[in-house]
């Protein structure tokens, strides 16, 4: 029994023979395409938790603020 590797690409299941035909392949215009909205919600899942962050952050700060203004009123 012997155990090999097959390079396969998802966008089109075609075998690939090495894996410089498989990088051909991936760098070509076809599969670009195919990989191009996985890449945009890639983006937006980025940037939706990079929105996230900003407004966990933004609530931090607002409650520094006020602890701040809450310790200078009682001295």
């Amino acid at each position: 029994m012997e155990i090999s590797k097959q390079l396969v690409c998802e966008c089109n299941g075609k075998l690939y023979k090495t894996a410089a035909t498989l990088k051909a392949h991936r760098i070509s215009g076809i599969h670009m395409l195919w990989e191009l909205p996985k890449q945009i919600k890639d983006l937006e899942i980025r940037a939706t938790r990079a929105e996230n962050e900003n407004a966990h952050l933004k609530r931090l700060n607002f409650i520094l603020i006020d602890n701040i203004q809450e310790l200078k009123e009682r001295k």
